[in-house]
């Protein structure tokens, strides 16, 4: 094993990249990414029709950077040309920030075991057997490849749509979608799209409201237009307060389904449901459970730097953080909490942290370019 890193980051989506860089600008230069599989590797498994919700724009020049960055330096919208990109897309623009950066990443690496040290450090096991000592660990394994299979009886006996490579894959049927917000409204319109007929099943409208303090609680306005132009499609029905509760394979020939409600509804179809209810709350911080004081809500209690409230020198960056009732589940939101990460961590090791905060807070006019490869 190796000289102990400074830091150590788990995770090579927007969270754990965003996180390498700035750490990159900071007094911090040793750093590594691992990932299970490849950079941007939950954008890689979106279904093949799946956008971004959030637009992007090239608007970092009078300091308010593209929403979907994850560098105040750098632009998806100028990277790739579109204001809604799909996943591998974004997936090529964290390998450009990557590479931008000088980033070393492992990947793919399996993360197995991690355990705490005497020393205070953190120890790293992949299923290879390989070692990594590290100072300071960032877990960022984000939400996308962590499905809630357990949501209701039968939900593992579902499509959930985080397992859809693409929704031409579905032959012309009959389908019932399970929930009402972006992933439930996506895998209705693309199913509409491809001839189908679509019976969505939700608890609530979130479409109908507008929760101004919060846009992680009502649709997102692509979402909603999206929505709007399917709302009156002769094979497109809406059930509001349909709490599903069971979902059964019913015996006999073929595979019908049939799913009920708390409210004693039941609908049949021969395609197997789609379940587009989310995922495991807490996401990839599951994987390290023991290492987390958990809230009754089911995220973990974060000390007022992300840090863990048991381990110090444990942070965790991404969707699955909460403060005061704060969801940051948007990448423009976590990306806000890179900084005080970044200060927490050089103090941690004895750095300076000067500078850190400003990067972000002030963003300077970028030197960008057309090329593809950079991430500018």
């Amino acid at each position: 094993m190796n000289q102990p890193r400074e830091v150590v980051i788990v995770g090579a989506g927007p969270a754990g990249v965003g996180m390498a860089a700035l750490l990159r600008r900071s007094a911090i230069q040793d750093i590594l990414v691992v990932d299970s599989h490849e950079v941007g590797a939950s954008f890689m498994r979106w279904p093949e029709e799946t956008r971004f919700i959030t637009p992007s724009f090239f608007s970092n020049p009078f300091g308010q950077p593209d929403l979907n960055s994850v560098t105040p330096d750098s632009s998806l919208a100028l990277f790739c040309g579109e204001e809604h990109p799909g996943g591998k897309t974004y997936a090529s623009y964290l390998k450009a920030v990557l590479d931008e950066y000088q980033i070393p990443v492992m990947a793919p690496a399996r993360i197995a075991k991690v355990a705490l040290l005497s020393s205070g450090n953190f120890i790293l096991i992949t299923e290879a057997g390989e070692k990594l000592e590290t100072r300071s660990l960032i877990w960022a394994t984000g939400e996308f490849q962590f499905p809630d299979r357990q949501i209701f009886p039968g939900a593992d006996i579902c499509c959930h749509y985080g397992d859809v490579t693409s929704w031409k894959d579905f032959r012309k049927g009959e389908y019932i979608v399970i929930g009402g917000y972006e992933s439930a409204v996506d895998a209705a319109v693309n199913l509409l799209e491809n001839g189908s007929s679509v019976k969505m099943l939700t608890r609530s409208a979130p479409w109908s409201t507008n929760h101004i303090s919060d846009p992680s609680l009502s649709l997102s306005p692509y979402t909603r237009e999206r929505l709007n132009r399917v709302m009156n499609h002769r094979l497109f029905e809406i059930y509001e307060d349909a709490d599903v509760c069971e979902v059964i394979r019913m015996p006999g020939p073929g595979s019908s389904y049939k799913v009920h409600t708390t409210n004693g509804r039941a609908w049949a179809t021969d395609e197997v449901p789609v379940l587009a209810t989310g995922f495991q709350c807490g996401g990839g911080a599951r994987q390290l459970a023991a290492f987390f004081e958990w809230n009754d809500d089911g995220y973990p209690v974060l000390t007022d730097e992300d840090c863990s409230t048991l381990f110090p020198g444990l942070y965790l960056v991404g969707p699955h953080v909460r403060h005061a009732g704060n969801i940051y589940c948007f990448i423009y939101k976590f990306r806000q909490r890179f900084p005080v990460v970044a200060e927490s961590i050089t103090r941690h090791l004895g750095l300076s942290s000067e500078g850190v905060r400003d990067w972000w807070v002030l963003p300077s006019e970028p030197d960008c370019c057309a090329d593809e490869d950079c991430a500018c």
